[in-house]
């Protein structure tokens, strides 16, 4: 995930070479006026989010001189190195540091204006203890753990009024899919599932969480039991866990939103995903936290809860069972 700090970060690398590019036309003067235009831009592909240890090929490609010039290329890959190579096949080496890396490739031919392209990678991790979340805490006394037998997968559990909820968002790699397809996000951020998916996604003795379920944690707070289809006023925040990504807060501080989490559910906003026949376009993350529910509206659609980082309620929607994404926590009787 790119969060909302990492744009500003994009932004600022790219307002830099901006104004880099423009302080060199202006000494150069009309010379530069003199330098005509590569044809296309650099071409490379890689993925949203990786981990320490990944390696990705770049071959130098996609520009060229229409005089036949030839045409080469120089690549850096900040943080890890802003060392300039210039070489036809650039590799990028994920380090153990938890950031996100800006990769450029420039292409340059003498007598032409140069062309780049650039593209960023977030290096996660999901050790519990060194990995990319931190605030998601873990009380002896009040929480415990469940392993899937599945997959091995180990999940942080607590207890709300009589039922056992996952603190985490389901990552079962059976069904749905990882935030922008990388599979190096499941086990950090869990996945998300069609509701034809969801319902049979949770672990034996598990089941999704209903209406119900719901507006139960809800009478903690509120003090009796809302209407399980109602739009749930100023609770969200006991919903909520301060979470940090990679050192940064996942939910924006807004003042009407006092996040403390007491429920001890740490609901993140991961936002939600919708699949189409050209892909999966991902929605909304840091600023939404989308969850199916076991409950069908009708044969076409289903009821979801969800947040939003700028509002103390929760909300109630619906949407295709089959084309909408949502995350997905699971519960059980409590034993």
């Amino acid at each position: 995930m790119i969060t909302k700090g990492t744009y500003m970060h994009i932004n600022r690398i790219i307002l830099i070479s901006a104004i880099a590019a423009f302080a060199l036309t202006s000494c150069k003067g009309d010379d530069t006026e003199k330098l005509k235009y590569l044809t296309g831009e650099p071409e490379f592909t890689i993925p949203a989010y990786g981990v320490s240890g990944d390696r990705f090929e770049l071959p130098s490609k996609g520009v060229t001189a229409e005089d036949g010039t030839t045409v080469k290329y120089y690549w850096y890959a900040e943080p890890i190195s802003t060392h300039r190579d210039t070489v036809p096949v650039y590799y990028v080496n994920l380090t153990d540091s938890l950031c996100t890396v800006t990769v450029h490739c420039v292409a340059f031919a003498e007598g032409y204006n140069p062309s780049s392209t650039s593209h960023t990678i977030t290096i996660v991790n999901s050790d519990r203890k060194k990995g990319s979340i931190k605030g998601l805490d873990f009380d002896q006394s009040k929480d415990f753990s469940f392993t899937d037998p599945r997959d091995g997968r180990e999940y942080w559990c607590t207890t709300v009024k009589g039922t056992d909820w996952f603190k985490e968002n389901l990552a079962y790699r059976g069904a749905g899919v990882p935030l922008e397809n990388c599979e190096s996000t499941s086990d950090v951020f869990g996945r998300f599932y069609t509701w034809d998916e969801a319902v049979k996604a949770c672990p034996e003795g598990w089941r999704m969480s209903n209406l119900g379920d719901w507006s139960d944690a809800a009478s903690v707070i509120l003090g009796e039991n809302p209407d399980p289809k109602d739009r749930f006023l100023s609770i969200a925040g006991g919903f909520m866990g301060n979470i940090y990504f990679n050192g940064q807060r996942m939910w924006e501080y807004w003042p009407k939103v006092s996040i403390t989490n007491d429920l001890r559910l740490s609901m993140t906003p991961m936002g939600y995903a919708v699949k189409r026949e050209t892909g999966t376009a991902f929605k909304s993350q840091f600023d939404y936290a989308a969850f199916w529910t076991a409950d069908e509206k009708d044969g076409e659609q289903a009821y979801y809860r969800y947040f939003y980082d700028e509002s103390p309620d929760l909300f109630i929607g619906s949407a295709a069972k089959s084309s909408f994404a949502a995350s997905v926590r699971c519960v059980r009787d409590h034993q």
